[in-house]
């Protein structure tokens, strides 16, 4: 499926006919779940807004989980050379996994509850603003990893807070977005028994309570889980927490949000090239945000493909935003 879009320079000399625009086909895939109820009465602000910066474009409402893959992909097999999303960390992730391997590049607009990626890519959190920054964006070649089959652009994690993802209702998330999500916190850590995870991190075992495997440093919105994370680097950065019990992660956490994490004794973060987590058989993983059934043990690591994103020309793939 795909839609028109019409590229107009900006500044027409006076006299300039519309006969010399490029005309190039592109895609608008949005989740309207995703974010809050407002996400629909959006979409025609963001559809304005991009007539504005130069696109004609028709909403593709997505209908069930993974259907954004199959837009994307049947987007490139027409002939899009663009493929916007609008929609939260999976519907961006969703996308790209349809476009892996193609030259078709991916434009995301912030629609979804946090949207990590799209901050750590230097975009606006406001989906109008987000659009009006891709106005001049260009493509760029972006690192993906790999968990198993299933793509991610962000992290992989696997601990606490994939558990905490994957209990959250959908739909308390989309009626109070972060507030359910920080509620679904506090409810997990009360209860978690923190098993230990198994690991192999390029031939060296290891153990751990809380794994995040970064291509991005962000994670949760501003906050870098890794810091230096680059999406161009060909390489992915773990993190390993090893405290046990309840005040030994607040006090993570609280390190995490003053970006000191990574000086503590039980922290350790390591570039690496693949990461096989064996175990337990019931652990949580989450790829940016969505808890998926991964069957353990897993392999995670960078695609031989990169992905073509649009980004705009002062942030580079992977610097802070």
């Amino acid at each position: 499926m795909s839609i028109w879009v019409c590229h107009r320079r900006p500044n027409l000399p006076a006299g300039c006919s519309d006969r010399l625009f490029t005309v190039t086909k592109a895609a608008l895939i949005f989740n309207p779940r995703a974010g809050s109820w407002r996400t629909a009465q959006r979409v025609e602000a963001i559809r304005s807004a991009l007539t504005e910066s130069g696109y004609e474009t028709q909403p593709l409402p997505t209908e069930a989980p993974g259907h954004a893959t199959e837009l994307a992909r049947e987007a490139a097999v027409a002939g899009a050379e663009f493929v916007f999303t609008h929609g939260g960390d999976g519907t961006l992730r969703e996308a790209a996994a349809g476009l892996l391997g193609s030259e078709v590049a991916v434009a995301p607009i912030p629609g979804g509850t946090v949207n990590v990626v799209a901050n750590a890519l230097g975009l606006p959190q406001d989906p109008i603003g987000a659009v009006h920054a891709l106005a001049d964006a260009k493509p760029v070649e972006m690192d993906v990893g790999l968990c198993g089959e299933e793509v991610f652009l962000m992290q992989t994690s696997a601990g606490l807070d994939a558990r905490v993802m994957g209990r959250l209702s959908p739909s308390l998330k989309r009626r109070f977005g972060r507030a359910a999500v920080a509620f679904s916190g506090l409810v997990q850590w009360s209860t978690y028994d923190y098993p230990q995870i198994d690991l192999v991190a390029d031939g060296r075992p290891s153990r751990a309570t809380l794994v995040a495997i970064c291509n991005l440093p962000h994670y949760a919105g501003a906050w870098q889980m890794a810091p230096g994370a680059s999406a161009s680097d060909r390489a992915l950065d773990l993190v390993v927490f090893r405290g046990t019990g309840r005040r030994q992660t607040l006090a993570f956490a609280r390190d995490l949000v003053l970006g000191r994490h990574i000086r503590r004794r039980d922290v350790e973060l390591i570039r690496v090239q693949e990461i096989e987590l064996r175990g337990p058989e019931d652990l949580s993983v989450q790829l940016d945000g969505d808890t998926l059934p991964i069957r353990l043990p897993v392999t995670v690591h960078l695609a031989d493909n990169r992905i073509r994103i649009l980004l705009p020309k002062q942030k580079p793939a992977g610097q802070r935003a």
